[in-house]
Order: structure tokens, then C-alpha cells, then sequence
């Protein structure tokens, strides 16, 4: 094993050491040894379980990364940045899909009835509720 192989393994264990489920962990120790592409490894993660377990394991390494990497862990540190925006890439692309899907019939008209085009409901407004008159369909 080179000096720079043995770096580099060591890196990658003081940045996934104790990342929960250990079958997340595996995925990302590959991926960080560039065994694996990000966009690969996100959609295992992904398969193995959920965004929120994926998300939590990703920003845990990334968070190791930005406060305990050294100067020499530059490679790995670029693999786990390369994984986050991934990971961010296709989250948003899960989102936008998750949202077409939850489009109801007739919700386009409505929102150009309002003048509103190109509203979205906030966060925890999933129905868009405005304040305004309430009707029942």
C-alpha cells in the first residue's frame, strides 16, 4: 500500500467512523475511495433507505470534512463535495417529480384564476392556504 493510499484510508475512516446504518456507511466509505461514482453511490444510499437517513449520513460526513480533515485529505474532501451537490442534484430532481405528481386536476386554473401563476405553498401549507374565502370542491 502507498503512503498516499494509507492517507487517503485513513481519511476516509475518521470521516464515515460511527455513520449510521452501517450499509449507508459502506456505500460512502466506496464512494469516498472513488470505488464508486457519487451519482451511484446516492442512488444506493437512496435504495437502501430513505432521503432523511441518506441526507443525515451525507451531512454528518460532510460536517467531519469541513472541521476535522487535514491538509492532506484534499482528494477525499473533494469526493465528499462532489457527493453532497449529487445528492442535492437529485433530491431537488425527486422534489420536482414528487411535486408534479401531488397536482390536482384543476389546481393549474385555479392558481391562474388568483393571479398567481407561479406560487408555490409554503412549507407545512401543503393546500396553499392564503387566508382567502374557502370552498369546498
Amino acid at each position: 500500500m502507498s503512503n498516499r493510499t494509507g492517507l487517503e484510508a485513513e481519511a476516509i475512516n475518521r470521516l464515515t467512523d460511527g455513520v449510521e446504518p452501517p450499509e449507508i456507511r459502506a456505500i460512502l466509505v466506496q464512494c469516498l475511495a472513488g470505488e464508486v461514482a457519487p451519482s451511484t453511490a446516492v442512488a444506493r444510499m437512496l435504495s437502501e433507505k430513505g432521503p432523511v437517513i441518506v441526507r443525515a449520513a451525507i451531512d454528518d460526513v460532510t460536517h467531519r470534512a469541513a472541521t476535522i480533515s487535514r491538509a492532506s485529505d484534499m482528494l477525499v474532501q473533494d469526493r465528499v463535495d462532489e457527493l453532497t451537490q449529487v445528492f442535492v442534484e437529485h433530491v431537488a430532481d425527486l422534489a420536482d417529480v414528487s411535486d408534479a405528481s401531488k397536482t390536482r386536476p384543476g389546481s393549474e386554473a385555479k392558481r391562474r384564476d388568483r393571479g398567481d401563476p407561479e406560487e408555490r405553498a409554503s412549507p407545512g401549507s401543503e393546500f396553499g392556504d392564503h387566508g382567502g374565502p374557502r370552498t369546498s370542491e
